[in-house]
């Protein structure tokens, strides 16, 4: 898929596309999980009082939290997990969200994660994890528009 296609096809953001694109190319996938985790080494630090159930990704096998505001008419997004490789599935849905119109994010099509190649390498667990994180980012962003 080219650049052009998947942006389309999808409505990404450009740092949520050169992600998609990044990842299609990554076959191997020991070589995605590490990648992933380095990901998630880019994280801010998440406030300890954020940790809420109000702010918990719900249906995730690990421990994620997410909070959101918008900034200047854009979306600013944070997030934890206790998790190294959720993590990195987090940093990688705020990487490419973070610093967009609301406009923007709602438009994403979400079958971009199925078409990422990324889903295909985790369990059925934290691939629906990944889904919640990204729908939570979305009932965020609903909330701040």
């Amino acid at each position: 898929m080219t650049d052009t296609e998947a942006k389309n096809k999808f409505k990404l953001t450009e740092k949520l596309e050169k992600r998609f694109l990044q990842f299609q190319k990554i076959t191997d996938k020991d070589k995605r999980f590490e990648r992933i985790i380095e990901l998630g080494k880019r994280l801010k630090d998440f406030d300890p009082a954020d940790k809420t159930t109000e702010n918990q990704v719900h249906g995730c096998a690990s421990l994620v939290y997410i909070t959101g505001k918008k900034i200047d008419n854009k979306m600013q997004f944070q997030g934890w997990s206790n998790s190294h490789l959720v993590k990195g599935l987090v940093a990688l849905l705020i990487e490419g969200m973070n610093d967009n119109s609301t406009e923007a994010i709602l438009a994403i099509n979400p079958a971009f994660i199925e078409e990422m190649g990324i889903a295909q390498t985790l369990t059925a667990s934290r691939a629906n994890g990944f889904l919640n994180t990204y729908k939570k980012l979305i009932e965020i962003t609903n909330k701040e528009k």
